[in-house]
C-alpha cells in the first residue's frame, strides 16, 4: 500500500512539474502582438496598404459631405450649412424628424452654434482626413515598405493634395484653425491656431 501511494505521489510530482515547465515554455512564446486592430507599424508594408489608407483618406471627403459614414448622427452638414444659409437652398418642414426640423430651421436662420453638431460633425471629419493623409506620408519612407520610387511619388502627391485640400476647407469654415502637419500620437496633444499666412503657405506647399 505503500508502495502505491508513492508511486501515486511520484507520478502526480511528475505531471506537475511537466505542466509547470509546459507553462513556462508556453509564456515564452506568447504573441503579444494586438489581434482587435494592425499598428501603423505592420500595417504600412505592401503598395495596397498604402492604397487602402490613401482609400481612406478620400472616404473622409464621403464623410464630409454626408454620403457614408455618420460621425455624430449628421446628415450631410457640410453643403447643409454652406448652402442652406444662401437663398439657393431652404428646409423642408415635411422630411425627417423633430431634431432634424429644427436644425433645419437654424441653420435657414443663421442660428449657428460653435458647439452644434453641424461644426462639431465637419471639424471632426476634416481632421480625419488630414490625420490619415498624414500617416501616409510619415510611412513613405518608413524603411521596411515594398513601394517603388514611382508608388511612393504617386501615395505621397495623393496625401499631400488631401492634407491641403481639408486644411483649405477647415480655413474657410474657422478662419485660423490649427494647422496639422504630423499625426497625433496622443489624446493630451493639442495645437494652437494657425495664421491664415501659416495656412496658405502650408497649403500651397503641399499643391506644389
Amino acid at each position: 500500500m505503500k508502495k502505491y501511494i508513492k508511486y501515486k505521489t511520484f507520478i502526480l510530482a511528475g505531471m506537475i512539474t511537466v505542466v509547470a515547465v509546459m507553462s513556462v515554455e508556453s509564456c515564452n512564446k506568447l504573441d503579444l502582438k494586438p489581434l482587435d486592430k494592425v499598428s501603423a507599424t505592420a500595417y504600412y508594408q505592401k503598395p495596397s496598404d498604402f492604397d487602402g489608407a490613401i482609400f481612406a483618406a478620400y472616404s473622409s471627403i464621403q464623410d464630409l459631405w454626408g454620403t457614408s459614414t455618420e460621425t455624430l448622427g449628421e446628415r450631410g452638414e457640410f453643403w447643409a450649412i454652406t448652402l442652406t444659409a444662401t437663398d439657393d437652398v431652404t428646409f423642408n418642414t415635411k422630411a425627417g424628424g423633430q431634431g432634424d426640423l429644427q436644425r433645419a430651421k437654424d441653420m435657414d436662420n443663421l442660428l449657428f452654434r460653435a458647439d452644434g453638431v453641424p461644426f462639431a460633425a465637419i471639424y471632426t471629419q476634416v481632421y480625419e482626413g488630414i490625420l490619415r493623409a498624414n500617416l501616409v506620408l510619415e510611412n513613405i519612407d518608413n524603411g521596411t515598405n515594398t513601394l517603388s520610387d514611382e508608388q511612393k511619388a504617386q501615395f505621397g502627391a495623393e496625401a499631400k493634395f488631401l492634407r491641403a485640400f481639408f486644411h483649405f476647407i477647415a480655413l474657410q469654415m474657422w478662419g485660423t484653425p490649427p494647422l496639422v502637419t504630423q499625426s497625433i500620437k496622443a489624446v493630451s496633444e493639442t495645437y494652437a491656431n494657425a495664421t491664415q499666412d501659416e495656412l496658405y503657405a502650408a497649403i500651397l506647399k503641399d499643391l506644389q
